[in-house]
């Protein structure tokens, strides 16, 4: 059985390519989108394997949970990976006020973790602070 150890690189891909510029639609960015969806809570917890979050989000944030969980399929086939390897794959993202103005960033914390059908895990913590 091949080396689990490029997951790691899978799950911190995860977090921040999601956050790039390359994730702009609706007039902003899909991590902006996901930060005022959840805006309450100020977290927002994503079962990548079922596309579903808790707390349940509407329209922009919605689809920021589609395309993360959409993401990963993607990340895990250029590591040599299918999807049927992860039993878990969760990531829990939470963000610091404020909350982005459009085309702005938001400062946030990320940890994305992996379960295998072998019983590993595989968890990395990640943040995006903004700092003046």
């Amino acid at each position: 059985m091949p080396s689990l150890k490029p997951l790691k690189s899978v799950a911190h891909n995860l977090c921040h390519q999601f956050a790039s510029t390359f994730n702009y639609w609706g007039g902003d960015y899909g991590i902006n989108h996901l930060a005022r969806s959840v805006r309450a809570e100020n977290q927002v917890k994503i079962d990548l394997l079922a596309g579903a979050s808790e707390p349940a989000l509407l329209g922009e944030g919605a689809h920021a949970i589609d395309k993360l969980a959409g993401l990963l399929p993607e990340l895990l086939a250029k590591e040599g990976f299918d999807t049927d390897l992860l039993v878990g794959a969760t990531a829990i993202y939470r963000f610091h006020d404020p909350l982005p103005v459009p085309g702005g960033s938001v400062a946030y914390d990320c940890r994305v973790e992996f379960k295998t059908a072998g019983g590993r895990s595989y968890c990395v913590e990640l943040s995006q602070l903004n700092t003046p």
